[in-house]
């Protein structure tokens, strides 16, 4: 015999009710004064027994009545019918998704989730069908179910143990929301193709960081069936921030980068710093037991759940170093950003003038000044020895400041033509002779007001530019495009031979362009392309007597951004955030391209590869194109630094089923009342329960009548 609920037996108390009011001896309430009693003395009365049972069966009766009706309410079953072993538990669909990603490396996160993984599997029954997924960006499935029979085999809980014990987390970001939809729809599909109902379950391990995605969670309808268990691990020390740089074609153009530092939202720390690094040791969280020498180390101040961005150089000393530091916080697998290292590379500038290089008035002087204090490249400023010939190896620029015989001429076409650049900056009015000697459909004007142009009596400015052009980018930032404070005293005036013609126009199949004009009109720059290479002339000269161009700060950006155009930048691939492809056109040709990863292996790409899919770790990664190498940055994504912890309840605002967290003997009790109250409602011994209520209650009701009857014929006889 069971008893589905036994809080009604309780009820069984009120049987000391009927008892109570039998063995209870009534007195009058009320007092009835006689005056033929009042000269009387009273006297109590004497009492033989102060309690007696009269109406034995009328009493057994209603305490039966009682009884009944408490027994009818506790509903009570034949419990031999409703046994129930682990043999007997139907089989469930359970998939343990376990969180790899970088965030899982933070201090004991990893051990946690292999403990619940490993408590999950232990507490399984014979009948379940166990699968292992993995995910972080993507999802993996290490041990899937058994489609075919449906039944899992013996042991196979005993590999996905082992397989949870070899696994370790990666360098992935974490989309939560992609692995449940992923996984959701599988069980939906096998739920639907099973006889009986497999109660499909999913355990979700992880930290359920903030970082998670869970866009996809958005637009998904959820199975109803499906239920997630979150099972998430935590740490007592939370403290964690990232730092990245934020690049842009300003800060080109300047001598600090920006660096933006994000601090988490549950950080209990708020200072950090950040330098670049210096060796191959990581610099200690313990400043005082430092192992690396830091180069340009800035402390920033950020506030838990907020970002600063802040300055920081990058001296010559930290040219070559291709990572970004960060400490402060308690975790060290985000403190590392990295960034490909400037290549400093060797330019020769061949001038072609008749000043000395250490004249102070002369335009070489102020060239090799310019070119000096370039910390990417070693520029070889190299006069012209002859004019057979312009030198071994070919110059990637040559800078002419006088003029030019028909022989040199000669072998200047054919420089420009194999794809070199020319600069003309015409010294004196002779020197001006070589722009329309080399610079076809152009013509000198004559020189109006001489006398006044000599004595710096006028002056013109730069009125009309072109900040599209390769020389004026760096100041296509309204904060550096001003170019008023710059005078010009010389110039000779340039005019096009062809009337009618722009600012843009092509002749022989060779096009040139004004880059820029004085506010008088007159072209200021001149560009033209031969072949493959280009001719560039000035209408005037950098020489402190023509004009304040090398003394001003536009001077240095100006001639960087000539050699730039001459020599070319070196070539790099765009970074990425790990997994991520990488485009590879620049060597996509090749046949012998080899990836050289962070952690020494090679990856051989084969003929017409476009895209390298295979950055699964953060580093520097360094492709082999034949004779060319070229270098690509991968790091974590930003997301997987926001280490706060995630409201679980989020995940049923989107839609998800959270199931409880029940253990085996919790399941086996819950499965046994709903067992039991299944067969409770199929035998419904409580109705004859209330029917033999109701006939006691009869019976009862006769016998009362009976014995009321009986007592009142014997008060008749007595009187």
């Amino acid at each position: 015999m069971g008893i589905l609920a036994p809080l009604y037996l309780a009820g069984l108390a009120a049987l000391a009710v009927p008892l109570v009011l039998h063995l209870v001896r009534r007195t009058p309430r009320g007092r009835q004064v006689f005056s033929s009693l009042m000269f009387l003395s009273p006297s109590p009365p004497r009492l033989t027994r102060r309690s007696r049972l009269d109406q034995i069966l009328l009493l057994l009766l209603r305490l039966a009545a009682l009884a009944l009706l408490a027994l009818a309410f506790s509903r009570p079953f034949l419990r031999e019918a409703a046994s129930l072993s682990l043999d007997h538990m139907p089989g469930r669909k359970v998939a343990i998704l376990v969180d790899t990603s970088a965030s899982l490396r933070r201090g004991d996160l990893w051990q946690q989730a292999q403990r619940l993984a490993e408590i999950e599997i232990d507490d399984l029954n014979p009948q379940d069908d166990v699968a292992l997924f993995a995910f972080h960006d993507r999802l993996e499935t290490l041990v899937d179910f058994e489609r075919k029979t449906g039944r899992a085999p013996a042991g196979k809980a005993d590999v996905v143990r082992q397989k949870i014990r070899a696994l370790r987390p990666g360098w992935g970001g974490t989309d939560l929301g992609g692995a449940l939809v992923r996984l959701a729809g599988e069980l939906e599909v096998l739920a639907d193709q099973a006889e009986s109902d497999p109660q499909p379950l999913i355990v979700a391990i992880g930290d359920f960081q903030q970082g998670s995605r869970l866009d996809k969670l958005q637009s998904y309808a959820w199975p109803e069936k499906v239920r997630v268990v979150p099972r998430a691990v935590t740490l007592r020390q939370t403290t964690n921030a990232y730092a990245h740089l934020l690049q842009s074609a300003e800060d080109e153009s300047d001598a600090e980068l920006r660096v933006r530092v994000v601090s988490a939202a549950d950080s209990s720390a708020d200072q950090f710093f950040v330098a670049w690094e210096q060796g191959d040791e990581i610099r200690s969280r313990n400043k005082s037991e430092s192992k690396l020498k830091a180069v340009g180390e800035v402390a920033v101040y950020v506030p838990p759940g907020q970002s600063r961005v802040v300055k920081l150089p990058r001296p010559e000393l930290a040219l070559q170093s291709d990572r970004l530091l960060l400490w402060g916080d308690d975790h060290e697998f985000d403190n590392t950003h990295y960034v490909v290292a400037p290549e400093k590379r060797v330019v020769r500038l061949l001038y072609v003038g008749a000043d000395a290089a250490d004249d102070a008035q002369g335009l070489q002087y102020y060239l090799r000044l310019a070119v000096a204090g370039d910390p990417l490249r070693q520029v070889e400023v190299v006069p012209l020895a002859g004019e057979d010939s312009l030198g071994e190896p070919a110059p990637e620029l040559v800078v002419v400041s006088r003029a030019v015989s028909s022989a040199l001429r000669a072998m200047l076409v054919d420089y420009v033509e194999q794809g070199g650049t020319l600069l003309i900056a015409p010294a004196n009015r002779e020197a001006a002779a070589a722009i329309p000697a080399l610079v076809e459909v152009v013509t000198l004007a004559v020189v109006e007001n001489a006398a006044a142009q000599s004595s710096g009596e006028e002056y013109l400015l730069l009125g009309e530019i072109d900040f599209t052009h390769p020389l004026f980018v760096p100041f296509a930032n309204p904060r550096y495009s001003d170019f008023t404070k710059i005078h010009f005293w010389r110039h000779w005036p340039i005019k096009a031979l062809t009337s009618g013609q722009g600012d843009e126009g092509a002749t022989n199949g060779r096009g040139y362009a004004v880059v820029a004009r004085f506010d008088n009109g007159d072209p200021a720059i001149l560009e033209q392309t031969w072949g493959k290479g280009r001719v560039i002339a000035l209408a005037t000269s950098w020489r402190p007597e023509d004009s304040q161009l090398a003394l001003s700060s536009k001077f240095v950006p100006l001639v960087g951004g000539l050699i730039d155009l001459a020599s070319g930048t070196p070539a790099t691939l765009a970074g990425a955030v790990v997994h991520a492809p990488v485009a590879l056109a620049q060597a996509g040709d090749s046949a012998e391209s080899v990836v050289h990863k962070p952690d020494g292996k090679q990856i051989k790409l084969s003929a017409g590869a476009t895209a390298f899919d295979q950055t699964d770790q953060p580093g520097i990664y360094r492709l082999q194109a034949g004779e060319e190498t070229l270098e690509f940055a991968v790091n974590l994504a930003a997301a997987e630094s926001d280490t706060a912890p995630l409201d679980v309840q989020r995940l049923e605002q989107l839609g998800v089923q959270l199931g409880a967290d029940l253990s085996r003997a919790q399941r086996l009790a819950k499965i046994r009342q709903a067992r039991e109250t299944e067969l409770e409602s199929h035998q419904k011994a409580w109705r004859w329960l209330i029917v033999a209520c109701l006939g006691v209650l009869i019976a009862e009701t006769w016998w009362a009548g009976r014995a009321g009857r009986v007592l009142d014929r014997k008060q008749e006889s007595e009187s």
